[in-house]
């Protein structure tokens, strides 16, 4: 049987996490890679690194591109503003730029 009139509550989103402020920074240094393979025709790699904090709004961040190196050294720095330490995780991707003609 249905009765009317019936509500249903449907949360958008969660409150304790709507409007949490940040408790923190995290300071990142990427400093190198070695051993990277090869990934280009001519036996090389043009490798960057890609720094995402997961569950955050801000597009992830990037190294250089060191170019025809397979063991680069950037030695760059990086800040992240961390809302919830106990549910955001780093991620680090290290990717092979190519040039699109």
């Amino acid at each position: 049987m249905y009765l009317w009139p019936k509500t249903l509550v449907v949360p958008i989103l969660d409150p304790a996490k709507a409007f949490r402020r940040p408790v923190g920074i995290v300071h990142v240094k990427v400093v190198k890679a070695v051993g990277l393979r090869k990934k280009d025709l001519m036996g090389g790699a043009d490798p960057y690194v890609k720094i995402k904090l997961s569950e955050d709004k801000i597009p992830s961040k990037k190294t250089t591109v060191k170019h025809k190196n397979l063991n680069p050294e950037w030695n760059e720095e990086f800040k992240f503003s961390v809302r919830d330490p106990q549910t955001q995780v780093l991620e680090f991707n290290v990717y092979d730029w190519e040039q699109v003609t």
